[in-house]
């Protein structure tokens, strides 16, 4: 599920991927991201249809995901994500933090807020 308020010039926007079970949570962070400026949001349900969900992306600037770090290391999404671009934003696995934050990463602490989910973002590149 792509979220998009306006496809025009769909191609110049700041993309963000959202694992998320929750389709009430995927919506607040896909709203709260569209709040922050124009974008578009990929949803995905599980790691298995992030492959699908980026395939046409050349670039990410963020993926919230509902993983563990663990999870995250195990099947190799950190390498296919960073080749991307994508700043690294784990939503699951409290305990993991010290650990993400060492790789440089960020976490959000559920349950998280707007203000929360900005903070986290990429500042945006000047042409």
């Amino acid at each position: 599920m792509t979220y998009s308020p306006d496809r025009a010039g769909a191609a110049d926007l700041p993309v963000y991927l959202v694992l998320e079970g929750d389709l009430l949570i995927a919506t607040d962070i896909a709203d709260a991201l569209n709040a922050h400026g124009p974008c578009r949001v990929l949803h995905v349900t599980s790691p298995e249809e992030i492959a699908a969900a980026i395939k046409a992306e050349p670039a990410l600037a963020a993926a919230f995901l509902e993983m563990r770090l663990a999870q995250l290391q195990d099947i190799g999404l950190a390498e296919t994500l960073h080749a991307r671009g994508a700043r690294m934003i784990l939503t699951a696995g409290e305990a993991d933090m010290d650990a993400v934050l060492d790789l440089g990463w960020f976490m959000l602490l559920r349950p998280f807020s707007d203000e929360m989910i900005r903070a986290v973002l990429p500042v945006p590149q000047r042409a």
